[in-house]
């Protein structure tokens, strides 16, 4: 069935059976572009904007997204910890509202220091530049995943935390797979899960020598790097609790894990989308050349607005509850339904998003629910919001670029992740 079948019956089910469309649109979790929600979500928002069944319910509205992901007690990160716990340990964004959540994320926010982010942009943006010119020098193309994306993050993240992986490709494989059962896997596909478990069953004796071999040279009094590494561990030394070596692991391999994809997804996305808007990507391209690279952070998030790398966040209803109360839709979730909070659809609703379908670049922050809302706003936005632009910047600084020829041109896909999408340079 195709996109456009797949819609139609969408608007079939909520003219006859709205409920049935619950399960159609959870489905669509994990596939090849999350893009492809956005019209179901449309006829949602003017239909029905609230679909509950026993065990799903979705929310299409600004409003009712925002009170699910704001209210962590009623609607809790619980779909996300039991994985944790089995993949990557206990972390920060699988637990919810208590003292753990709290001693470590205060923990990570002294070791990940805003400070730290200029300095981030500016080496992912000199680590990009070199393969751009490279590539313009050598094929005259480059591909934004493989030969850019991937690579940058790998360098500057092994230079931020410390911890580099065996090899590049190894690293970007361990978090890609590891994300994927955390954060995608919704219908919980056992191939995804035992190829995650596996990854992980690597990584994390891997991060353990590393812990090892950095506090070994720590208490011998060797220079060591200022890096994320070295801070957590002398965080022991002062006496920090509940951080002990598992502990350290625990949250360098969540953050990575949640680093590398993050921005490997989301980079090829807003470019792709750029190319399909010949004045945009103009634009962005002259502000990348003057230097402006707070306008081209605003046309790769606007970008990413009309293609994001989720259409939703997951959360669980421990207790049955009401969503929207005093509303029209109001509507009584179930104790123990999984709900879809649909994010692209908030950044799409008429109600809060002044002219939604018109790309923008002088949209106010809040429009934008790219990662998240409320505590479990994505821990890593900052980071994203440096380092994203500063890709950007260096492939588009230069000549004007355009699809490669043939199919390297179209974005490519492993599973729900961007494999390969090729740009070339149209070089005087």
């Amino acid at each position: 069935m195709g996109l456009d079948d797949e819609i139609r019956e969408i608007g079939e089910r909520l003219r006859d059976a709205p409920d049935r469309v619950a399960e159609t649109i959870a489905n669509m979790a994990g596939r090849v572009s999350d893009k492809a929600a956005g019209p179901a979500f449309a006829l949602m928002r003017k239909r029905k904007p609230i679909i509950s069944t026993d065990a799903v319910t979705i929310v299409s509205l600004h409003e009712d997204v925002t009170e699910v992901l704001g209210d962590p007690e009623r609607f809790t990160a619980g779909l996300y910890g039991p994985k944790m716990e089995a993949v990557t340990g206990a972390f920060i964004l699988g637990v919810d509202d208590t003292p753990l959540y709290r001693h470590d994320h205060a923990a990570m926010d002294r070791a990940v220091r805003a400070e730290d982010l200029p300095a981030l942009a500016e080496q992912t943006y000199g680590a990009a530049r070199e393969l751009v010119q490279a590539a313009r020098a050598d094929a005259g193309e480059i591909d934004t995943v493989s030969g850019l994306a991937e690579p940058v993050l790998d360098r500057v993240i092994t230079s931020y935390f410390g911890t580099p992986g065996p090899d590049t490709a190894t690293q970007i494989r361990w978090a890609r797979n590891v994300f994927w059962e955390l954060f995608i896997n919704v219908n919980n596909l056992a191939e995804t899960r035992e190829r995650a478990l596996a990854n992980a069953a690597q990584w994390r004796p891997h991060l353990d020598g590393l812990i090892a071999r950095r506090k070994a040279q720590i208490e011998a009094g060797e220079d060591v790097p200022d890096d994320v590494l070295t801070r957590l561990l002398r965080f022991q030394d002062e006496g920090e609790p509940n951080f002990r070596d598992i502990s350290i692991r625990h949250n360098i391999l969540g953050n990575i894990t949640g680093w590398i994809p993050t921005i490997s997804n989301a980079f090829p996305r807003a470019i792709d989308e750029l190319l399909e808007r010949e004045d945009e990507l103009e634009g962005a391209q002259q502000a990348a050349r003057s230097g402006d690279r707070e306008l081209v952070s605003r046309y790769i998030f606007e970008a990413s607005r009309f293609n994001p790398q989720n259409f939703a966040l997951l959360r669980l209803c421990p207790q049955e509850t009401v969503i929207a109360a005093g509303t029209d839709r109001e509507t009584t979730v179930k104790a123990g339904s999984t709900v879809f909070a649909g994010t692209l659809s908030a950044m799409f609703d008429e109600r809060a998003i002044d002219a939604p379908y018109e790309f923008r670049v002088d949209r106010p922050w809040s429009d934008y629910m790219l990662f998240g809302h409320g505590l479990h706003t994505c821990y890593g936005q900052q980071i994203v919001r440096h380092q994203l632009p500063a890709l950007a910047a260096a492939l588009l600084e230069g000549p004007r670029i355009r699809r490669a020829r043939g199919g390297d041109g179209k974005l490519d896909w492993e599973g729900p992740f961007p494999s390969g999408l090729s740009v070339r340079f149209e070089d005087d």
